[in-house]
C-alpha cells in the first residue's frame, strides 16, 4: 500500500482496494444468492439483488474514500461520498501508540 506523505509531519493513509472487496464481500455473496434464488423461484428477487449490489458499490466506494491523516499531535479521519464528515482524536488519547522511522 502506498501511503503518500504530504508534509514531513503529516502522513496520509487510505484503505487499500482488497481491503474494501473484503468488507463488501458479504454483500456481494447476499446479491448473488439473491440473483440465482430469482432465477429459480420467483423473477422479483432481481430487485433486491439490484438494491443489495448498488449498496455493496456504495460501501466500497465509501470505504474508499476514508482518509486517515496523522499527524504529530491528532488524527484526523475524513469519511464520506455526498457530504465529508472529520473526526478528531487528539494523539494523548491513544495509547500504546509507537511511532518508527523506517
Amino acid at each position: 500500500m502506498e501511503i503518500p506523505v504530504t508534509k514531513i509531519q503529516e502522513m496520509v493513509i487510505k484503505p487499500a482496494p482488497v481491503f474494501a472487496f473484503l468488507k463488501t464481500l458479504p454483500l456481494i455473496l447476499l446479491s448473488l444468492i439473491l440473483l440465482y434464488i430469482a432465477w429459480l423461484i420467483f423473477p422479483a428477487f432481481i430487485l433486491m439483488s439490484l438494491i443489495t449490489m448498488l449498496f455493496a458499490c456504495y460501501r466500497f466506494r465509501y470505504i474508499r474514500k476514508t482518509l486517515y491523516i496523522i499527524e504529530p499531535q491528532l488524527i484526523r479521519i475524513q469519511r464520506g461520498i455526498f457530504f465529508k464528515r472529520t473526526d478528531i482524536v487528539e494523539m494523548y488519547r491513544v495509547k500504546g501508540a509507537h511511532v518508527a522511522a523506517a
